[in-house]
C-alpha cells in the first residue's frame, strides 16, 4: 500500500480504486444538480461543490497517471503529473475515503432536505400517489403532467399511455355516458370512473386539465337502490292489485252473508208457517202475518230488510223459535253487551231451526257462564243426536264467522248429542239475571 501509485496500475486495488472514484464522482455531481434546483442554500451547495471538485481532482489524477505509465518516449509530462504518479497510493485512497464521506453527508442533507420540504420531485410523487387520475396538457393536446392513475385509465380505455390528450378525451366522450358536462364510463374490469374537463391559465398560458374520480362503489350502491326500488315498485303493484281483490272479495263476503241472512229468516219464515198450519192453538197469528208479508215485500224489493220482529235481537230470537215450536230455556246470567247478545241471539235462531229440520225437536237448552275475564254459551237440544260428524254450512258457517270476527271461538260437537259452544271475551262486567 506505501508503493506509489504509478506502480499500481496494472493491479487489482488500481482498477477498485478508479471504479470507485468514477462512482464517487458521478454521486457528486447528481446531490449538486439536486441541491442546486431544489435547496437554493449556501451551505449544501458548497459542500457539494467541493465534492464534485475532488471527486473530479482523484478521478482526473488517476486517468493523467494512466496515461503517464504507458504514455512512450514522445510525450511531455509536466513535473506536476509526475509528482502526482509517484504520491503513494494509500494517501489517494485516503482521498477516495474522504470524498466518500463528503458524499455522505451531502446526500444525508439532500435526502433530510427533500423530506422537510417541499421539492419538485415531491410534488411529482405526491401526483402519482393520488387515487384520483389526473393529466394536464396544451389546448393542443400535448401532456405536460400525467399521473401513474391516469396512464393506468389510458392503457385500459384506449390501450396506449396517455399522449394527445385530446385524442383521449374525444375517446371518453364517445364510450361515456354524459352527465352535465361530465362523462361516466366503465373500463373491462368493472371499475367505474368519472371523468371531467377544465381549462385554466398560468402565467398567461392556457392549460387543459382532466381528471378521473373513482365512483365505483358509489354506482354500486346505485345499482342496489335502482333495484330496490324496482321491487319496490312491483311490492306496489301487487299490493294494489291485492287491495283491489280484497275489495272484491269484502264485497263478496258481504254478499254471501247478505245470502245467508236472508236464507235464515226465509226458512223461519217457512217454519213459522208450517208450526202456524199443525198448531194453530199455540201461535200468534199475527206475528206469523207480520214476518210472511215482510219476507214478501223484501223478496219483491218493497222493502229494504226482511222481517226482524223486536227491537233486541236476543227477544226476538227468543220469540222466532216460539213461534216455530221451540221453546227456549235459559239459565245462568244474561249478558248486557250488545255484541254478545247478538251472537247469542244468532246462536238461538240458528240452532232453533235446526232443532226443528234436522233433530224433529221441541226444546232448546241454553246454559249461559261469565266471569270476568268472558263469557261461555252452551246450546243443546231435546232431539235426535246426530249421526255423524256435523258439516257447517249456510247458518252454522255463518254464525262461525260472526263469532270470529267479534274475537271469540266456537265449536260443533255431535256425540252423544248436539252441542254448540263458543266462548266470548267480555269487554264489561255488566250480566242481568234471566
Amino acid at each position: 500500500m506505501m508503493d506509489a501509485l504509478c506502480t499500481i496500475t496494472d493491479s487489482w486495488m488500481w482498477y477498485l480504486m478508479c471504479s470507485v472514484s468514477l462512482i464517487q464522482l458521478v454521486g457528486a455531481i447528481t446531490i449538486l444538480f439536486r441541491t442546486v434546483f431544489d435547496t437554493h442554500k449556501i451551505r449544501p451547495l458548497i459542500f457539494a461543490g467541493a465534492n464534485v471538485l475532488l471527486s473530479f481532482l482523484v478521478f482526473f489524477v488517476f486517468m493523467d497517471c494512466s496515461r503517464v505509465v504507458s504514455g512512450s518516449g514522445e510525450h511531455c509530462f509536466m513535473p506536476f503529473q509526475l509528482m502526482m504518479s509517484e504520491l503513494p497510493s494509500v494517501f489517494w485512497a485516503g482521498v477516495e475515503v474522504l470524498s466518500g464521506i463528503l458524499l455522505l453527508i451531502c446526500s444525508r442533507d439532500n435526502m433530510k432536505y427533500r423530506t422537510t420540504n417541499l421539492t419538485s420531485d415531491t410534488v411529482i410523487e405526491t401526483v402519482n400517489l393520488l387515487p384520483e387520475g389526473i393529466a394536464v396538457s396544451s389546448p393542443e393536446g400535448t401532456v405536460r403532467l400525467s399521473n401513474l392513475r391516469m396512464n393506468k385509465l389510458s392503457k385500459k380505455l384506449t390501450g396506449e399511455i396517455l399522449f394527445d390528450a385530446n385524442l383521449f378525451w374525444s375517446h371518453i366522450e364517445e364510450a361515456g355516458k354524459e352527465q352535465g358536462g361530465k362523462y361516466l364510463i366503465r373500463t373491462p374490469d368493472k371499475e367505474v370512473w368519472f371523468f371531467g374537463k377544465d381549462s385554466f391559465e398560468i402565467g398567461g398560458t392556457q392549460y387543459e386539465q382532466i381528471t378521473a374520480t373513482d365512483v365505483t362503489e358509489r354506482y354500486r350502491i346505485i345499482d342496489e337502490l335502482e333495484a330496490k326500488n324496482e321491487r319496490l315498485q312491483d311490492i306496489h303493484r301487487r299490493m294494489k292489485a291485492v287491495t283491489e281483490l280484497s275489495g272484491d272479495m269484502f264485497v263478496a263476503q258481504e254478499e254471501a252473508d247478505a245470502r245467508a241472512a236472508l236464507h235464515n229468516q226465509l226458512g223461519q219464515v217457512l217454519l213459522m208457517g208450517r208450526h202456524y198450519i199443525n198448531h194453530k192453538d199455540t201461535t200468534d197469528p199475527g206475528v206469523v202475518y207480520m214476518a210472511t208479508r215482510q219476507m214478501n215485500m223484501f223478496l219483491l224489493g218493497e222493502a229494504e230488510e226482511p222481517y226482524l220482529g223486536e227491537d233486541d235481537a236476543l227477544t226476538m230470537a227468543v220469540s222466532m223459535a216460539n213461534s216455530i215450536g221451540v221453546r227456549v230455556d235459559m239459565t245462568g246470567n244474561t249478558p248486557k253487551e250488545p255484541e254478545i247478545r247478538k251472537i247469542l241471539a244468532r246462536a238461538v235462531t240458528e240452532c232453533a231451526a235446526n232443532t226443528v229440520k234436522h233433530a224433529e225437536g221441541d226444546k232448546l237448552q241454553v246454559d249461559l257462564s261469565a266471569d270476568e275475564k268472558k263469557t261461555v254459551i252452551t246450546v243443546t237440544n231435546n232431539g235426535k243426536p246426530p249421526k255423524g260428524a256435523i258439516t257447517e254450512s249456510g247458518g252454522l258457517l255463518s254464525l262461525r264467522r260472526n263469532v270470529e270476527e267479534a274475537g271469540g271461538r266456537m265449536t260443533v260437537e255431535f256425540s252423544p248429542g248436539f252441542l254448540l259452544t263458543i266462548e266470548m271475551d267480555n269487554l264489561t262486567d255488566s250480566t242481568e239475571e234471566s
